[in-house]
């Protein structure tokens, strides 16, 4: 399968972990702080890399690759930021770094191509920044399949995307009295209404649009809140970070580290499981 991610949104480190590993089926966590490796999925993520494109939501979906083992692309723009380093830096061969020119772009086309495709996506309080709206849309017109990793996986389709015209939308003309009307080419015959016959028409598209009306007003809006409350919920099911040794307040980004007794100091654990038996600690990122 293959996964790419983009978005500007924030995510909780453990929401991401629980989701993913949910949705492919990861095992669970083991002391080192690795997840057991899915007996159906085989993944290739691609990532974004960029001053604009790696956030926060981006690194936190890197660093659950990390603990999955699992081999990811790079999509680089040559930009970076303090996040762009770690995705970068932990490449396993210099050809996973495509550089291109545009990032979204790059990664739909690399997706069409890939097999079984998902686009994850990041929103931040239910909305898409313009950057990741245009590239969801562009997913969805390659007939990718999308999905929102900051509100548990939701399915993103057209209605999410307000700004944007999905592909083959009826054409809409005016009418005389200003109304709007869809071009609907029919075999039927004309059908002429009497005045009565216009009214009770009239009435019923009346009570259909109060009927849509109530249900916005009512029931829709309390989606939103429902999904905050069921993600908070799983956030707190997930299993916890590793806590740090040092004293004082734990920084949200951490890194392992493995003791080297040639070079008689601490280095960083790099890409892939530890050798066995070695020292281990995790110090702020």
């Amino acid at each position: 399968m293959t996964l790419g991610i983009f978005g500007s949104g924030s995510i909780a480190p453990e929401l991401v972990c629980d989701a993913l590993n949910n949705q492919f089926d990861f095992g669970p966590e083991d002391p080192e702080g690795y997840f057991a490796p899915s007996e159906e999925f085989d993944l290739t993520v691609f990532l974004p890399a960029g001053g604009s494109v790696t956030s926060e939501g981006v690194h936190c979906v890197w660093e659950w690759a990390m603990r999955c083992e699992l081999p990811y692309r790079v999509l680089w723009d040559e930009t970076g930021n303090d996040r762009t380093v770690d995705v970068l830096g932990n490449a396993e061969k210099p050809e996973d770094i495509l550089i291109v020119a545009d990032i979204g772009t790059a990664l739909v086309e690399q997706l069409a191509e890939g097999k079984n495709p998902m686009l994850l996506v990041i929103s931040e309080n239910e909305a898409f920044d313009g950057a990741t709206a245009e590239v969801a849309a562009a997913a969805l017109r390659a007939g990718l399949p999308v999905h929102d990793l900051a509100r548990a996986l939701l399915e993103v389709t057209w209605r999410h995307l307000p700004d944007h015209e999905p592909p083959g939308a009826e054409a809409v003309e005016g009418e005389s009295e200003g109304q709007a009307d869809l071009s609907v080419v029919s075999n039927a015959p004309d059908i002429t209404l009497s005045a009565k016959e216009a009214d009770v028409v009239t009435a019923a598209f009346a009570q259909a649009e109060e009927l849509l009306d109530n249900l916005g007003n009512g029931l829709l809006t309390q989606i939103s809140a429902t999904r905050e409350s069921l993600i908070h919920g799983r956030s707190l099911l997930a299993p916890k970070p590793e806590k740090l040794v040092e004293e004082g307040e734990e920084p949200k980004k951490t890194r392992l580290e493995i003791f080297d007794p040639l070079k008689n100091e601490w280095v960083p654990a790099g890409r892939g499981r530890p050798p066995k038996g070695v020292q281990k600690r995790r110090v702020p990122a």
